[in-house]
């Protein structure tokens, strides 16, 4: 039983609906202490981390009302009024070790573990969507979400299968002129010079560092045409040593030599990436664009139909 500065405080409707959604519905939900309670064994020999044997907590809990007040949550399977008035709470604290299942019908405990007690770790998302939500200091215990890390993994594991689709697959998968136009799109160097298990394999490695965005970013050029195009056009360039990127200075020249030197074609300013400026320039910059078909055509690298494909699109 709920209560709320020492009256019985009875869950509403709504109160009751938002914890079941919290758990996606699903019950038993499940306690368990916190990660950093769980540590590795300093026992050579000892494989399982150690880690308490019980953890025990109040069920009560000051927790903040408007700018000044304060209301005294309590939660009670029993209470007994003594002979001088005094009120006392069965059972004081919470009690587990390790892990413990909550059922529906206990739906009022959980509403004050999960709303009330100072002593639950607050999930990362739940801060970044509610301001006013604080971790506690000293945690000592944690919802499972089971639902959400089921979703999570089969996610992941349908993220894979897509992608393991588009690149192995040799009946769905994508056309291996297509896959190697990715790989240069992501940057790959000498992508004409590997065989197409060699640049399944590099794509494939690339397509998983976050850093490059992740698989979505794949799924984006897969369906970005006019992307794809453009990004593997300068990796193009980069390949057949077209042109040269100074280091040091940070800046893309031509290689070609003319009567004043190596000719400049765009600087690089720190929090740039070299191949993102010379992507950049290639949709902004028409006369730079067309230099960089015709050269491609010249050298059998682009067909006349792609560059006029990327002129309509």
């Amino acid at each position: 039983m709920l209560y709320k500065n020492e009256e019985i405080y009875k869950l509403a409707q709504p109160d009751i609906d938002a914890v079941k959604k919290f758990f996606h519905n699903k019950f038993p939900v499940k306690i368990v202490y916190p990660s950093e309670r769980i540590v590795k064994s300093r026992l050579p020999h000892n494989r399982l981390p150690d880690k308490p044997n019980s953890i025990s907590f109040d069920l009560k809990s000051t927790v903040k009302s408007g700018d000044k007040g304060q209301e005294i949550w309590r939660y009670a399977d029993d209470v007994i009024i003594d002979n001088k008035g005094r009120k006392k709470y069965t059972p004081k604290k919470f009690r587990f070790n390790g892990s413990r299942l909550l059922q529906e019908e206990d739906i009022e405990l959980i509403f004050f573990l999960l709303r009330k007690s100072e002593y639950r770790v607050v999930g990362d998302e739940e801060l970044a969507k509610d301001k006013k939500l604080k971790q506690t200091t000293s945690p000592k215990f944690m919802f499972e979400d089971l639902v959400t890390e089921a979703e999570k993994k089969a996610e992941a594991k349908s993220l894979e299968s897509r992608i393991s689709v588009l690149l192995y697959n040799k009946e769905l998968g994508l056309p291996i002129e297509k896959i190697r136009k990715v790989a240069k799109a992501y940057s790959i160097k000498g992508v004409d010079s590997l065989s197409d298990a060699q640049v399944k394999i590099l794509l494939d490695n690339k397509i998983h560092d976050k850093k490059l965005g992740g698989p979505d970013k794949f799924f984006e050029m897969v369906d970005a045409n006019a992307e794809l195009e453009a990004r593997a056009s300068i990796q193009s360039l980069e390949d057949m040593k077209l042109i040269h990127l100074d280091q040091a200075k940070r800046i893309w020249f031509w290689n070609s030599t003319g009567e004043q030197g190596r000719t400049q074609i765009a600087k690089i300013s720190r929090t740039e990436a070299p191949m993102e400026v010379l992507y950049d320039l290639y949709n902004g910059d028409q006369s730079f664009r067309e230099e960089v078909d015709a050269l491609l055509i010249s050298k059998g690298k682009k067909s006349k139909k792609e560059k006029k494909d990327d002129d309509e699109e």
